[in-house]
């Protein structure tokens, strides 16, 4: 599988299917979010089902665009599927059912972004356990991100990462 093949309505020898939000719907190619070169961006469904999807465009889509191998990938996958689970778990989407994956490149750093509706209304805290299960996210983001925040617009909210590109990797 090469990022190409990570959603639907892509070009290839044979029909693809029709898009679809299980699949993943790309996005536009350009929509000056940030400032560096955007290396594709794709709208999922809002469901647990959207975090191995999103996992695998990322893996696919740094791997093909640097020349990584798979075995380099590690953290950024991680660090997206954490990303990604926290927006469908605790988010609302947005008002067309989607949660938007943005990868870019910046100088020697990946960034990735998802976009969602926003913060979910009354969303309740989960009780402090001695040996809790869930709620270390961030403590992944600090050990793990070159750097991570939010930021909020028009579009919604969005939580971004950025891992260093690593020694080895190819520059385009």
């Amino acid at each position: 599988m090469n990022a190409s093949d990570a959603w639907s309505g892509t070009p290839v020898l044979v029909p693809a299917p029709a898009p679809s939000l299980e699949l993943g719907i790309p996005s536009a190619w350009n929509n000056g979010k940030s400032c560096g070169r955007l290396i594709g961006e794709i709208d999922l469904a809002a469901t647990p089902a959207a975090v191995r999807l999103a996992r695998s465009y990322v893996r696919e889509l740094v791997g093909q665009h640097f020349g990584a191998d798979r075995s380099e990938l590690g953290d950024l996958e991680l660090l997206t599927s954490e990303a990604m689970t926290n927006s469908v778990l605790h988010a609302r989407p947005r008002p067309d059912g989607t949660i938007t994956l943005t990868v870019m490149h910046l100088d020697r750093y990946v960034r990735v972004e998802v976009t969602d509706g926003g913060a979910a209304p009354g969303q309740p805290r989960a009780p402090k356990e001695p040996l809790p299960v869930h709620g270390r996210g961030l403590l992944l983001m600090k050990a793990l991100a070159t750097d991570f925040g939010t930021h909020r617009s028009k579009n919604g909210a969005t939580f971004w990462f950025g891992v260093g590109v690593r020694e080895g990797w190819r520059l385009p």
